[in-house]
């Protein structure tokens, strides 16, 4: 019995699509509310500046007002991460004039030649962004660092979704989210 239990609890946790916290140390909790650190990111206070893993910055603010834009939280070593960023470079093109994408990276700068080698051998069109501290990440995800975790944002800065977790399916999800988002 004791064997059934923790077989149905193990395919339980690999089925969620969720990776733990970066850190392994063990699930984070459920969300219930956006990060108290971000209070003013359903009203079009949300911010986002960090360097990219080639050496470059990006900024919300440099396209505030004229882009949506969607955040992907991932890691190197997480798979459903790593399907969200296929999917996402998949439909980029079709996106690409109207929201911006960006992954963050929460990877330690022990790990950044993995992610360095995770874009280059996937060829991602869009900026990834590192926060090896998880400074910034910390204020965006509830719990802290919970992966896959994304954010949709709107031109303005109005959070419009989050979701946690990736699993087949979830990319229909994303693109009627994008869909709904106005063009102007």
């Amino acid at each position: 019995m004791i064997r059934t239990l923790f077989t149905t609890l193990a395919a339980a946790f690999f089925l969620s699509g969720a990776c733990a916290s970066t850190d392994n140390t063990g699930p984070s909790p459920t969300p219930v509310a956006p990060p108290a650190a971000t209070p003013t990111a359903t009203d079009g206070g949300f911010s986002l500046d960090l360097a990219t893993w080639d050496g470059g910055r990006f900024s919300f603010d440099d396209i505030r007002g004229r882009k949506h834009l969607l955040v992907a939280f991932w890691a190197t070593w997480c798979d459903p991460c790593k399907a969200e960023l296929r999917d996402l470079a998949a439909i980029y093109d079709r996106y690409r004039d109207k929201v911006e994408f960006v992954a963050v990276s929460t990877d330690t700068e022990e790990s950044m030649d993995k992610v360095r080698a995770f874009v280059i051998e996937n060829g991602l069109p869009f900026p990834v962004l590192v926060d090896p501290t998880k400074a910034r990440t910390a204020s965006l995800i509830p719990g802290g660092d919970t992966v896959p975790y994304s954010i949709l944002v709107n031109k303005s800065g109005a959070v419009v979704s989050r979701h946690t977790g990736y699993e087949p399916g979830d990319g229909d999800r994303t693109v009627r989210e994008l869909d709904a988002l106005p063009a102007d």
